[in-house]
């Protein structure tokens, strides 16, 4: 019920006792007192009875629109509380947002970095691949001067060979002679002057070093002391009592006599050497130089 319904009502009972005193007063003075006053009280107590009527009525009316108040002060109280939690969750998702957009603001910066880096790395791997291009066609022409280095190499090596067993030919020959001097230059036959000054002359006589077979080339496997081990054996020619020449590069190191033969390895000992002989230094057996 409207407020206007309640003040329409109120109105109509304030008439209606304003009408019925009015009534009183007009049939007091027509009409007799006594049958009038019973009728006023029955009209007193109709209108008291509409009065409790409208009274219980707007005590109903007024508890309704109470509870209908509290449901409503209870609602808005919800939707209060709802308001305030979604402005929470407002400034969380704000806050959110705020961190998603610093973080691609970073992330487009991390990439601008990485591109420049990549940039930066790609020119330096081209920079890489010319130097290596130059590197290697440096390393291909080196390469060649190396081979024909290495051909020069072996044949003066060859030749240095033939040059030191000459050599020590020749010493021989002159330790033989010297030896021969001393036992007839005690024995008195002849005077030791004369063998001396032929001995000398042998110095000088260059003797044709003959080869026999195939050469047998090799190199050093194993340096224990004087006991060396080389990587030619009975299969490849090698026999027990061999002597084969040591030299490293051009440079002559040793004489080496083979005493132990096995299909693919030989051992020996050190009969004279210049320098110490190690591994992968190369061997010639001296028959064949």
């Amino acid at each position: 019920m409207s407020t206007l319904t309640k003040i329409f009502i109120v109105l109509m009972v304030i008439f209606s006792i304003a009408f019925s005193m009015m009534a009183v007063s007009f049939v007091g003075d027509k009409t007799d007192w006594r049958s009038l006053a019973k009728g006023y009280k029955a009209q007193q107590q109709i209108a008291e009875t509409n009065m409790k009527t409208a009274a219980a009525a707007h005590a109903a009316e007024k508890t309704i629109w109470l509870d209908a108040k509290n449901a409503l002060d209870d609602r808005v109280a919800a939707l209060e509380a709802r308001v305030v939690d979604q402005q929470a969750e407002i400034a969380e998702l704000r806050d959110e947002l705020a961190r998603e957009r610093a973080e691609k603001s970073d992330s487009g910066a991390l990439a601008q970095r990485l591109a420049s880096e990549l940039q930066i790395a790609q020119n330096g791997w081209l920079e890489q691949r010319k130097q290596r291009e130059e590197i290697d066609n440096r390393n291909m022409e080196l390469e060649r001067r190396n081979l024909d280095l290495n051909e020069r190499v072996n044949e003066q090596t060859a030749q240095i060979v033939v040059l030191v067993q000459e050599q020590r030919q020749l010493e021989q020959q002159i330790n033989i002679l010297k030896e021969e001097n001393t036992k007839l230059a005690r024995a008195g036959a002849v005077p030791a002057t004369q063998l001396e000054e032929t001995a000398v002359g042998l110095d000088r006589v260059s003797p044709v070093a003959s080869s026999t077979g195939s050469p047998v080339r090799g190199s050093i496997v194993e340096v224990q002391g004087k006991i060396l081990t080389i990587s030619v054996g009975s299969s490849d020619g090698v026999q027990e009592g061999m002597v084969f020449v040591i030299h490293r590069g051009s440079q002559y190191v040793g004489d080496l006599e083979v005493t132990d033969v096995e299909p693919n390895l030989s051992a020996g000992r050190l009969v004279r050497s210049q320098t110490t002989p190690l591994p992968n230094d190369q061997v010639a057996d001296e028959a064949s130089l």
